[in-house]
């Protein structure tokens, strides 16, 4: 009612206003009072709701702040982090460092590298190569993801680490020096020398062996592949690499030597033990000796070390023109018989010396000496084939054989003459000079030697015809002085007695008497040179 009261008390008066009166009515400016209130109450409104809203977005400002901060402000590895394979994050730096050493300590004792060749292997473990791994850089790298920037920027990047993930690998060194050298130990057991058929005769036929090639670790070659398993930081097997040796005589090699090539004989007598003896070692040394073809043999290394030790005797030499005992007297008789079997073979001579004097077991011109380091028999197998040594001392006989492949024609001889160049005098006698020996006393102690030269020319004929006679080799065999002894004593005064030492005595006619002497004749007869071809045929170390 009340209301209604109202409403129609205002409507009248309204109706009355405007109807007796043109000014503006109160009813008009109360509304617009009451809508600038209203605008006013908006904007209060407005403003209140806009204060409140602040305070929210700042409260959620900070909250957010908070959160970024507690997932940045932490003590630990952020997530999503792996460092070789192995997820360290929520670690503390002491913990992944503890975990991945205990980690690569064990992977470091269980790496191998295995060095095979067919059924042959070696292995290398890493510690071997001082193998060493970096761990601490690693987990440094680690620990530092995420830690610079403004703290939103460090957010970020935390959140995509957690997203995309890092891997973070270990860093580690090897000692390359220690690869070669290890290679290089390796390759003394590794490598394989290569092996030639060999070659033996027994009852008068060959027994030939298979021939075996030979292989050497190229260790220069092999040190990238052990390098690039362990750039991959694992063990593994590697093949190596190689250098394969053919050998020089084939089992097809040897089976070519069938035929006698050259031959020769000298004779000895059975009454030197010694010499003889050495004469046996000297041919076993050298018997069943394969020279390839292209290779030099030498008497020298084949005789071996002339020494006790090596099974020689004493025996006559020549030292300095004379014959003295030394060891290994007779080997330069096995030399000469090899010399001349070399040069009916036709086979290649390099080096070649005749004694310091003549010896008698061979021709003048056909001998050959060994001595120390400077005098040697070398000859050369010049032939596409092998030749097979057979040497032997026994019955009274040195046989040196040589077997290899025969070129030449059936009809073809090889002979050889001495030609006389000349004679060398005697130097002067050598005196030695004897106090205790009276002058005029003069013994000959040594029969020097007139030396000489000869040349050897070869001579070739053809089914009885000759076809060449050439210059082959020259000789010199020195003379040496006749040595003697000569007295140098004078005799001795006679005693003069004084008038008071004589004596009177009944003179007595003289009786004339025999003279006679004690005084030692000079001995003109030299003794007699040895000159059995045992006895002085050898040069030894240290003489001529």
């Amino acid at each position: 009612m009340s209301q209604q009261r109202n409403h129609n008390s205002s409507h009248n008066s309204h109706n009355h206003s405007n109807y007796y009166n043109d000014t503006p009515r109160k009813p008009q400016k109360r509304a617009a009072k009451r809508k600038k209130a209203k605008q006013k109450a908006f904007i209060v409104g407005i403003l209140t709701v806009g204060i409140i809203a602040g305070g929210s977005v700042f409260a959620y400002g900070q909250y957010i702040k908070n959160k970024m901060e507690e997932v940045v402000n932490v003590d630990t590895i952020y997530q999503g982090i792996t460092i070789n394979g192995a997820d360290v994050s929520g670690m503390t730096k002491e913990q992944a460092l503890q975990s991945l050493q205990q980690k690569t300590d064990q992977h470091l004792g269980s790496q191998i590298i295995s060095i095979q060749q067919e059924d042959k292997s070696w292995e290398i473990a890493f510690s071997d190569l001082d193998v060493k791994y970096d761990v601490e850089a690693s987990v440094n790298e680690a620990w530092e993801q995420g830690r610079t920037g403004e703290l939103k920027e460090r957010y970020n990047a935390i959140t995509k680490l957690a997203e995309d993930k890092l891997e973070i690998p270990i860093s580690y060194t090897y000692d390359k020096q220690k690869v070669r050298e290890k290679l290089e130990e390796i390759a003394v057991d590794f490598n394989v020398e290569a092996q030639d058929s060999t070659m033996t005769r027994k009852n008068g036929a060959f027994q030939i062996t298979d021939e075996q090639k030979g292989y050497a670790m190229d260790v220069d070659q092999t040190i990238p592949k052990v390098e690039q398993m362990l750039e991959q930081n694992t063990g593994g097997i590697v093949e190596p690499e190689i250098t394969v040796t053919e050998p020089k005589v084939t089992r097809a090699d040897n089976e070519k030597v069938t035929d006698l090539i050259g031959t020769y004989n000298t004779s000895y007598s059975a009454n030197a033990a010694g010499r003889n003896e050495n004469l046996r070692v000297g041919c076993a040394n050298i018997d069943g000796t394969v020279i390839a073809p292209g290779d030099v043999f030498s008497m020298n290394v084949g005789l071996g070390p002339q020494t006790y030790a090596n099974g020689y005797k004493d025996a006559g030499v020549y030292v300095n023109g004379k014959v003295e005992q030394g060891v290994a007297g007779g080997v330069c008789q096995v030399t000469s018989t090899l010399y001349n079997a070399v040069i009916l073979a036709e086979l290649e001579v390099v080096e070649r010396y005749p004694h310091s004097m003549t010896v008698g077991y061979v021709p003048l011109g056909r001998d050959a000496a060994v001595a120390g380091d400077y005098k040697d028999l070398k000859f050369k197998n010049n032939t596409e084939y092998p030749v097979y040594l057979e040497a032997y001392a026994r019955d009274g006989k040195v046989v040196c054989n040589l077997y290899g492949h025969e070129i030449h024609d059936a009809g073809r001889k090889v002979d050889f003459e001495m030609v006389f160049e000349g004679t060398i005098p005697k130097p002067a006698e050598k005196i030695t000079k004897d106090s205790s020996k009276p002058e005029g006393y003069r013994q000959v102690t040594y029969n020097g030697k007139t030396g000489s030269k000869v040349s050897t020319y070869k001579i070739v004929t053809e089914n009885g015809k000759q076809i060449s006679k050439d210059w082959f080799s020259s000789s010199t065999y020195r003379a040496t002085a006749d040595e003697v002894t000569v007295g140098t004593k004078k005799a001795e005064a006679p005693a003069q007695q004084t008038p008071a030492q004589q004596t009177p005595v009944e003179e007595k006619p003289a009786v004339e008497t025999p003279a006679t002497s004690t005084e030692e004749k000079p001995v003109t007869e030299a003794p007699t040179e040895n000159t059995d071809s045992q006895v002085v045929d050898n040069t030894p170390i240290g003489a001529e």
